[in-house]
């Protein structure tokens, strides 16, 4: 039983959001899974499905190898939901039985065709390694282009995210559901390497490397950094449609969240920790604690360290982002602690936070981003 009211029916919401029920229900005919949860913050809803529609209208990747990567996430982050909801999909887009099975399974994929083989790999060592060996990459970007692995790497963020919100808030599909089989994933973590010398893709930080007709989305990036591109945008801007969603997305959840500075730099560092991106650390760091967090939970994110001396509130933050990351589960007291003192939408923008920036360093991971040499170092142990 999901842990907060789904809202399904237009009377769930104020009426001044009516309007927006109606666009999201007429998408799909209805509201339907982590879209009966994000409604519970209605300015997110908007720009955070759009994504979506991106993804699903739009998206060159096609859906052989996206209903691939979406399985294979689901798989990765055992939600049942989103499992549920794509291997129709993707028994449609024609995947084999055998591919899903091995995939549901967890099954050694060597013997899979090649082309659902790489897109398998390239999401199971992005989300178990949080890198992507070479040879995986390079594979993929010779037989399709840098647009087409950016918006891979988006499908997969992207499901992750969704599957972090499904998961913590406990939305489980219709019954009768296809159950994921309790087959544990790898124990050991491995060993993260630093980011290599120099990115996989050229960057685009040049207005006029872009068709003229995306060149208002370089500018809006560039108003709001100081004029650079930085970050994740030198690569999302291969696909200029996806960036300006993800842009729109992270703009909510900087200016108009109800996750004020310190929660919010908190969860970002935190996130940045489990996804072992050096990029995000560094820009985020110095933030948090310009923010008021503490030097001692700074540390302990840093260094994977012991929770329990650290102020209540940061603490349940770390461990909120911990759970989402490590267990795709999130115990019932914890949650209940958090949406007990802030409120369901608040919690809501949380973990959108947190999927947001699982996506972010996602691109930077498997882009090969590294920080400026001087920045603040993350140990990647």
């Amino acid at each position: 039983m999901a842990r907060v009211k789904l809202i399904v029916n237009k009377e769930d919401v104020a009426p001044e959001h009516h309007a927006l029920f109606d666009t999201l229900a007429a998408l799909r005919g209805r509201i339907s899974g982590p879209s009966t949860v994000v409604l519970h913050s209605p300015g997110l809803a908007g720009p955070w499905n759009e994504i979506s529609e991106y993804l699903h209208r739009q998206s060159i990747v096609e859906p052989q190898h996206a209903e691939v990567a979406v399985c294979a996430t689901a798989r990765e982050r055992d939600c049942g939901y989103v499992w549920n909801a794509h291997v129709l999909l993707a028994r449609k887009a024609g995947i084999r039985a055998e591919t899903i099975e091995t995939i549901r399974e967890r099954r050694p994929i060597d013997d899979l065709p090649e082309a659902p083989r790489a897109v398998v790999l390239y999401v199971q060592q992005l989300l178990r390694n949080n890198r992507v060996d070479s040879a995986v990459f390079d594979q993929l970007l010779k037989a399709h282009d840098p647009k087409w692995m950016v918006e891979l790497t988006g499908w997969i963020g992207r499901y992750a995210g969704l599957s972090s919100i499904l998961n913590a808030f406990e939305v489980t599909p219709a019954a009768p559901a296809e159950l994921l089989p309790d087959v544990p994933g790898p124990v050991a973590r491995p060993k993260v390497r630093p980011p290599l010398a120099t990115p996989r893709v050229t960057p685009i930080t040049r207005r006029e490397q872009l068709a003229v007709a995306y060149r208002p989305v370089f500018d809006a990036i560039a108003e709001g950094r100081g004029g650079s591109i930085r970050g994740p945008f030198p690569y999302l801007l291969y696909s200029p449609e996806l960036c300006r969603r993800h842009l729109a997305v992270g703009s909510y959840l900087r200016y108009h969240s109800q996750v004020k500075p310190e929660p919010r730099e908190l969860a970002i560092i935190a996130t940045a920790r489990e996804k072992d991106c050096s990029y995000v650390w560094a820009a985020h760091a110095p933030g948090a604690r310009k923010a008021g967090v503490s030097e001692a939970t700074v540390v302990a994110v840093r260094d994977r360290g012991d929770l329990a001396g650290l102020p209540a509130g940061e603490r349940d933050v770390v461990d909120y982002v911990r759970q989402v990351w490590r267990r795709s589960r999130v115990p019932q007291p914890l949650f209940d602690r958090l949406r007990d003192q802030h409120g369901v939408t608040w919690l809501v923008e949380l973990t959108a936070l947190v999927g947001h920036y699982g996506i972010v360093s996602g691109i930077l991971n498997a882009f090969e981003v590294a920080p400026a040499p001087d920045a603040e170092p993350l140990p990647l142990a």
